[in-house]
Formats: C-alpha cells, sequence, structure tokens
C-alpha cells in the first residue's frame, strides 16, 4: 500500500469523511466489477458495493491494521455479495445480467468459462485480476491457507485455458 493510501485510511479512521470518500472513489470500479461478476446482476452489484461501503465506513475505526484496508474491504464485499445471493437465490448466467463489456471488461467466451469454475475458484480468480489481489492476501480474505489458493488459481487458469481454446 502506497503512503498516501495509508495516510487516507489514518485519517479516515479517525473519522474524516472526506478521506473515505477518496478511498471509495479510488476502489469504487474494482469493487462493482467484483461484485458484478459475483452477483452476476447488476442491481444486486451495486447493492453490494453500496452495502459494503456504508458497512466499512461504520467500522473502519476498528480495523486494527490499516495497511490491509483493502483486503478488508474486499472480504467485506465478497461477504456481502455472497449474502445478497443465498437471499435472492440468484442463480442467472452472465447473459441475462444486461450489462455491457466496458462493465466488467470481460468477452462473452470469458464470462462462460468463468461460470463453469466453482465458486471459489472464480472468486479466487476475480480477486486476483479484476483486484490485483495476491495469494497470500487472498487467502486472508477468503480464509484459505496460501498455498490453496495457489493451487486452485492454478487449476483455475489452466481449466480457463482449456475453455477458451476450444
Amino acid at each position: 500500500m502506497s503512503k498516501e493510501i495509508n495516510n487516507l485510511v489514518l485519517s479516515a479512521m479517525s473519522g474524516n469523511k472526506e478521506a473515505y470518500g477518496d478511498l471509495y472513489e479510488l476502489y469504487a470500479t474494482d469493487m462493482y466489477r467484483f461484485a458484478l461478476a459475483i452477483c452476476k446482476n447488476t442491481y444486486d452489484a451495486q447493492d453490494a458495493v453500496q452495502e459494503t461501503a456504508i458497512s466499512v465506513f461504520k467500522s473502519i475505526s476498528s480495523i486494527k491494521n490499516p495497511e490491509k484496508f483493502k483486503s478488508y474491504l474486499f472480504s467485506s464485499l465478497s461477504n456481502t455479495c455472497k449474502r445478497i445471493l443465498s437471499k435472492n437465490n440468484n442463480t442467472n448466467e452472465f447473459e441475462d445480467t444486461g450489462y455491457t463489456d466496458s462493465e466488467i471488461e470481460f468477452s462473452i467466451p470469458v464470462r462462460e468459462a468463468l461460470e463453469k469454475l466453482d465458486d471459489i475458484s472464480k472468486e479466487i480468480i476475480l480477486l486476483s485480476i479484476v483486484a490485483g489481489f495476491k495469494s497470500h492476501e487472498i487467502g486472508k480474505i477468503m480464509g484459505l491457507p496460501s498455498a490453496t489458493v495457489r493451487t486452485k488459481q492454478k487449476r483455475a487458469l489452466s481449466k480457463l485455458r482449456e475453455e477458451l481454446e476450444l
């Protein structure tokens, strides 16, 4: 984490709403892309991002390690997406969502290949590609050992390559 981002987190933790707004602006696009890929529905993705932003804002002063803010944010977003999916029992496919390629930046074949992955593997790939996390960070977010994350990531990428070569 850059020193500037760390300073924003510390400022937001001390109650600076403007600093939190800057943090939100910094991560909002990646949060939305991640939520959209998980929820598969524009409205649910927007709700997940909004609920996460509010929840994290309310609890930001209790973050133990400011350097891990991004992990905390995406972990919270992941949990919110899962809660929304279970609440809505959402089983829509990517094609039914109506969002455009520019919103998530995946082609239709990539979306279809991602859908063939199990939920954990898909989340690992999305955290890695969309949010830019490393395996040890993904492990902390998902509560998995980093070796397990690397193994699942390698298998998922291999499966994606196979699907996209067909």
